[in-house]
């Protein structure tokens, strides 16, 4: 039987593995401790959407430790993307 602290990090890190969204005026937040994430590649604008790929900046957080990469789309709401 799987614990409960196990399958809430594997559910965050699949979270963060499909994407989250990204606010142009907030940015995006870790699935797992909602500390403020570091982008580190944008990829270019396809149609309305641009993803990006950030690690969670806070040391304690569990995503950051096992170095897993968080997703994130932003919509172009000018172009009626969302």
């Amino acid at each position: 039987m799987p614990r409960p602290a196990i399958t809430a990090v594997a559910v965050a890190a699949e979270t963060a593995r499909t994407g989250i969204s990204y606010s142009s005026r907030y940015g995006a937040r870790c699935p797992w401790c909602g500390a403020r994430t570091r982008i580190y590649k944008t990829c270019a604008w396809e149609e309305a959407t641009r993803v990006r790929y950030h690690r969670c900046a806070n040391d304690r957080c569990s995503l950051a430790r096992l170095g897993v990469s968080i997703k994130s789309v932003e919509f172009d709401p000018q172009s009626g993307g969302e």
